[in-house]
């Protein structure tokens, strides 16, 4: 028999009788049914019903106030006094359990049941906090309300904690993240549920993801409770960093045999408000700055300031951060901002020898910090280069800044720059049009300009495609124009004339983009796409190799991104283990899978890809349109500009062997690409 009354008790009251709403007479009534709902079938003494509504009156009143309250509630339910929904049995009342539904009971039973669809169900069940919204004046009522609430959390977060295990034992990555991400929301303080993610992302290589979940588990449990991780979290944050670097190829090795690793450590802020946290903009910034300075040296492989910093976080000795790295020097120093000065103190560490280097203590005009930084990199650089070969050093300074404020704006960009959302590039862009408004002169600036219309045009906004695309290549062209020996305007300069598909020109300044930073780890994994399209596949899957070990604890965008140069080169098993690492990030990566799904012959994957890749596109490009049918390969060959047509033949009849339609003229209609009609 299906249920005539449905009484809904997590999140906000309700009840339904044959499906239409029942508004109750008063809100004494509503906490009587609520009270009675939370036991179907079990009857509850008059006694303790009038204790928990009425506690303040008199034992005859507040009898009174229940037979009333019993028959507004009966009147309400149609039950009138028959007395078959709400029964009578000795001196208590009962809720009769035959046609009623109530979801904190179904909740119960799922929990008690424990399969993963019946952990799933609760999930689904727990539509907020038990009874939120209805509060009545009677201590009593609270307290059973507060305690059930809790306890009714404390057995769905156990039962849900045992649903995240079943999906990280599965290798589910996104049941697992989205899962693992409501628990932390009502449980910021549950270990479990980071251990969980940590496993997750160590399973799968991932290990700045799994590194992020122990920091966010350390940062929770030390404001909220004062204390430390615990011993398994702690053997879980030790496997992610025992985790061994993958290894340079032959060509690498070959090329760089004799260079050095260097991690630089983030700066300390010992200045006079160094307590003041919305300053960590400018210490960290400073130290980005310093380790994008070394990087330019192709003297020396410089680990990525997202990976140095991770690891930094685990005040763990030199050697443990170094070994950690896979870095043979470390660089410390401390930052001390006054009102017009800055006392700077470096150290450069042998990590294996445990002895210094080198090292250097100022005391400088803030004026001169631009100027100062690059002088830390040039004394750093030719330290180690005289231990290794002077004649490798090429020493790429920068001219000082006139005035600390355009620094400080630039800091403050590219602070919002790395969020990364479409607000935060948005509150960029006025940081970097100030700066220019300061010093005309500035490159930087406009290539802080162009980042944010770049990553807007080419991750976010694909209705702005244009206008976006417009604007990011005419400040990186500006900003080249003011300074040539900026790497990112000429990444960003080579990645659109990409797009435009201008080939050679592209080539060049992504070619130039490498020259002048060599180590730039997130240029390099994107530069890793641009060797895809440019027939350089080969090349890509080394960048991107080398990318992930200048980074270990890089985000989950390299996977992706090593889709492309992999694919293109014919490694497509090599490609399918990447792409399933993070099939998320980037909507044509699942089309990837697909096709490689269809060229290995394993069609039930490439179709399973395909339907993925057709959600992701209606939700994430057409805003919830559905397409035409050939609208999605247009859209795909208009978003990877491949210079050769072989490689986009490839990819499309991997596609058209899973499924989807090609047109039949597209080769002839598509205009992008030097191809012959």
């Amino acid at each position: 028999m299906s249920a005539r009354l449905r009484i809904q008790l997590l999140g906000d009251f309700a009840v339904e009788r044959d499906g239409a709403a029942i508004t109750l007479p008063t809100r004494k009534a509503a906490a009587l049914l609520a009270i009675l709902a939370m036991s179907p079938g079990a009857p509850i003494t008059r006694e303790r019903l009038a204790d928990l509504l009425w506690s303040r009156s008199a034992e005859v009143q507040a009898r009174g106030s229940l037979r009333q309250a019993v028959a507004q509630l009966r009147k309400a339910l149609e039950d009138d006094d028959s007395g078959i929904l709400i029964e009578t049995v000795g001196p208590g009342l009962r809720l009769a359990s035959r046609g009623v539904e109530v979801d904190a009971a179904t909740l119960e039973h799922a929990l008690s049941a424990g399969s993963p669809a019946d952990l799933e169900l609760a999930g689904r069940l727990y539509q907020g906090e038990f009874l939120a919204g209805l509060a009545i004046e009677e201590a009593p009522f609270e307290d059973w309300r507060t305690t059930e609430a809790e306890r009714l959390r404390r057995v769905l977060l156990r039962g849900l904690q045992t649903l995240l295990a079943h999906h990280v034992d599965r290798g589910d990555l996104e049941a697992s993240l989205d899962l693992g991400e409501r628990l932390v929301r009502m449980e910021p303080l549950a270990e479990e549920t980071y251990q969980a993610l940590m496993r997750l992302h160590l399973g799968r290589g991932a290990l700045g993801s799994a590194m992020r979940e122990y920091q966010r588990c350390r940062a929770a449990l030390a404001a909220g409770l004062g204390v430390a991780p615990s011993a398994e979290t702690e053997a879980l944050r030790r496997a992610i960093r025992a985790r061994p670097p993958a290894r340079p190829s032959a060509h690498e090795e070959t090329e760089s045999v004799a260079l050095p690793v260097l991690a630089v450590l983030p700066f300390s802020d010992t200045g006079e408000r160094a307590e003041d946290a919305g300053r960590d903009y400018f210490v960290r910034g400073f130290t980005e700055d310093v380790v994008s300075a070394l990087a330019r040296f192709r003297s020396l492989r410089v680990i990525s300031a997202q990976s140095s910093f991770a690891e930094a976080d685990l005040q763990a000795s030199p050697r443990e951060i170094g070994e950690g790295l896979g870095a043979h020097y470390l660089l410390v120093g401390s930052l001390g901002r006054g009102q017009d000065r800055v006392r700077l103190s470096t150290e450069l560490l042998d990590v294996h020898a445990g002895h210094l280097v080198w090292s250097d203590r100022d005391e400088v005009s803030t004026t001169r910090l631009p100027e100062t930084r690059d002088a830390i990199a040039g004394g750093v650089a030719a330290a180690l280069a005289a231990r290794i070969d002077g004649d490798l050093l090429r020493q790429a300074m920068r001219k000082p800044l006139d005035n600390l404020e355009v620094y400080d704006c630039w800091l403050r960009g590219m602070a919002r720059l790395r969020e990364g959302t479409p607000e935060s590039l948005a509150e960029g862009r006025p940081l970097f049009r100030r700066a220019l408004e300061l010093d005309p002169g500035f490159a930087r600036a406009h290539s802080g300009l162009s980042l944010t219309y770049f990553n807007d045009w080419s991750c976010l906004a694909w209705q702005r495609w244009h206008e976006n695309e417009r604007k990011a290549f005419e400040h990186a062209r500006d900003g080249a124009a003011l300074d040539e020996t900026d790497h990112v305007t000429h990444f960003v300069l080579g990645r659109v004339l990409l797009y435009r598909r201008e080939f050679a020109r592209a080539e060049q300044h992504l070619d130039r983009a490498e020259a002048l930073n060599p180590n730039d780890a997130d240029m390099l994994a994107q530069l890793a796409i641009a060797d895809a399209y440019l027939g350089r596949a080969e090349r890509g899957a080394e960048r991107i190799a080398l990318a992930m070990r200048l980074n270990p604890y890089h985000d989950d965008w390299y996977f992706a991104y090593a889709v492309y140069p992999n694919f293109v080169a014919r490694r497509l098993e090599a490609a399918i283990g990447l792409g399933l690492k993070a099939p998320h990030v980037a909507t044509d990566v699942t089309a990837y899978l697909a096709a490689a799904s269809a060229h290995l012959g394993q069609m039930e994957a490439a179709r399973r890809h395909l339907a993925s890749f057709r959600e992701m596109f209606r939700r994430n490009i057409l805003q919830g349109r559905e397409p035409t049918a050939q609208e999605p390969m247009r859209w795909l060959l208009h978003v990877n500009p491949f210079s050769r047509i072989e490689d986009a033949r490839f990819w499309a009849d991997g596609l058209a062997g899973a499924g989807l339609v090609i047109p039949d003229n597209l080769w002839r209609d598509f205009p992008d690409g030097p191809w012959p009609s």
